[in-house]
């Protein structure tokens, strides 16, 4: 029985988009017809209200697996304490799948190494590694530099999740420590455990 999954996210554009092309990509490619990752998003990071939100769908979902996607840039600028707040949470929270530092970053792993390598030199640039970017920069240089037509409810056309992009998510994953994802690991694991239950269409 392949395992469904209750992803509470913290927009409720980008990684809506990208849960829906997850589900996509493994009826297209596994015959999984029904959603393996069901998106709860919270509308933000911080972390009162992303646990908040994970105690209400435990209490809806009590024996659900669970996980929570979070970008971490709030955190390491450790805005209205959320990194306190984290370092400090109660036992009964699980530990969250950061994006370091951000959903577009994480997107852009997905690429080729031009593409992930051109971004990590503006993000060199802005500082992004040690102070990083808010969305009003972020997007505007992923606009001017990476992809035109980028837009968090569409994301960009040249975004497709197929087997190339989640291998280069993968390997970018794993090669390189300025542009990681705890989820990317996260879900790398679970597609290896269990493709040998996926029925290839």
């Amino acid at each position: 029985m392949i395992k469904q999954y209750i992803i509470i996210c913290e927009g409720r554009k980008s990684e809506v988009k990208y849960l829906q092309e997850l589900n996509r990509y493994l009826t297209e490619e596994y015959c999984v017809y029904y959603k393996k990752f069901v998106c709860k998003p919270v509308g933000t990071g911080h972390y009162n209200e992303v646990v908040k939100k994970y105690k209400e769908e435990r209490k809806l979902n009590k024996k659900a697996n669970i996980e929570i996607w979070i970008d971490y840039d709030i955190y390491k600028r450790n805005e209205l304490k959320n990194f306190y707040k984290y370092d400090n949470k109660s036992r009964g929270i699980p530990n969250f799948r950061f994006n370091y530092f951000n959903f577009e970053d994480f997107l852009i792993m997905h690429f080729n190494d031009d593409i992930l390598n051109k971004w990590k030199k503006i993000c060199k640039t802005n500082n992004h590694f040690y102070e990083p970017m808010k969305s009003g920069l972020y997007i505007k240089l992923i606009k001017e530099n990476i992809f035109s037509d980028y837009d968090k409810s569409s994301l960009t056309k040249e975004f497709k999740i197929n087997n190339d992009s989640l291998m280069n998510l993968f390997k970018h994953n794993d090669e390189q420590s300025e542009i990681k994802s705890d989820f990317a690991n996260f879900l790398e694991n679970i597609i290896d455990k269990e493709k040998v239950e996926l029925i290839n269409c």
